[in-house]
């Protein structure tokens, strides 16, 4: 059997996993739930987008406990989030791991003043990426709200580059990739398409550990650095089976490795009743 021929009986698979665990039952325990909350309150696109970039930077470390930060900021503004980040509240704003109260409060503030300047997040985002891709819409936002945060806080702190990350690094940009695809795929019941100007062709996976080893057990990287080439190379391999909409596997591959049921060919019982096995090498290894 060809590596081509793999990849496309991989397509079945994937749509099986899909189809058995929806995405839209890990609402409740994604960070997506804050701004789709907001999303489904019909409350304004730049409040939700800015709710979304929020809730993306802080979504990194243990889930309960960045859902427990971002659920403190919401209630203590009652949910009207674009009311404090216009500064026409005030919060005891908590900290999180590497990001002091101050530094998470000026991230939010600088996404405020942009609104309150340009009238969008988006309207940053498409000016560089009219230019030719979302990296460069990517770099444009960040470098935007680094101008605000600077302008607040008088620096961009260590805990405010951590909660940042430059596109423009190399690295894997997961947290941007994941606002992105909340902005921009369709609306199901997760995404919420509030930026139809981008098309969803274009998105890169939000990388991280267990979609990087999922992906190369399943062929579709060869690369061994988690880094944006190995995204935009696993963005490609998904291509093949959705050339319009190909992220929308990503929550067929993040499954398996958030619910635990893939530890990478190391519990054999596990292994055995995973919907991917026949198209994975760890198994096959077996």
């Amino acid at each position: 059997m060809s590596a081509k021929s793999g990849k496309i009986q991989l397509k079945p698979l994937l749509e099986k996993v899909l189809t058995d665990f929806p995405p839209v039952k890990r609402v409740a325990n994604d960070p997506v739930q804050f701004p789709r909350k907001l999303f489904e309150q019909g409350r304004s696109s730049a409040e939700i987008e800015a709710s979304a970039l929020l809730a993306a930077m802080l979504a990194y470390g243990s889930a309960k406990q960045f859902i427990k930060k971002i659920d403190e900021i919401m209630a203590a503004c009652k949910w009207k989030y674009l009311d404090l980040i216009q500064s026409r509240t005030s919060i005891n704003w908590p900290a999180y791991r590497l990001s002091t109260a101050e530094e998470i409060k000026t991230l939010a503030l600088a996404s405020g003043n942009i609104i309150n300047r340009h009238g969008s997040l988006k309207k940053i985002f498409l000016g560089g990426y009219r230019k030719g891709s979302i990296k460069e819409g990517l770099i444009e936002l960040n470098l935007e709200l680094n101008r605000e945060c600077t302008a607040i806080a008088g620096k961009i702190s260590r805990g405010l580059r951590h909660l940042l990350p430059d596109p423009d690094s190399g690295g894997c940009a997961k947290r941007w990739h994941m606002f992105l695809r909340w902005m921009v795929r369709p609306d199901d019941g997760v995404d919420m398409h509030l930026w139809p100007e981008i098309s969803p062709a274009h998105l890169l996976i939000p990388l991280d550990r267990h979609i990087s080893r999922i992906a190369r057990n399943l062929g579709l990287t060869s690369r061994k650095a988690d880094d944006w080439k190995t995204a935009e190379e696993i963005s490609a391999g998904l291509r093949q089976f959705d050339p319009d909409d190909p992220i929308k596997y990503d929550f067929s591959l993040c499954h398996l490795g958030i619910g635990g049921q893939c530890t990478h060919g190391k519990n054999p019982e596990l292994c055995t009743g995973c919907l991917l096995k026949t198209a994975c090498s760890a198994f096959r290894g077996k």
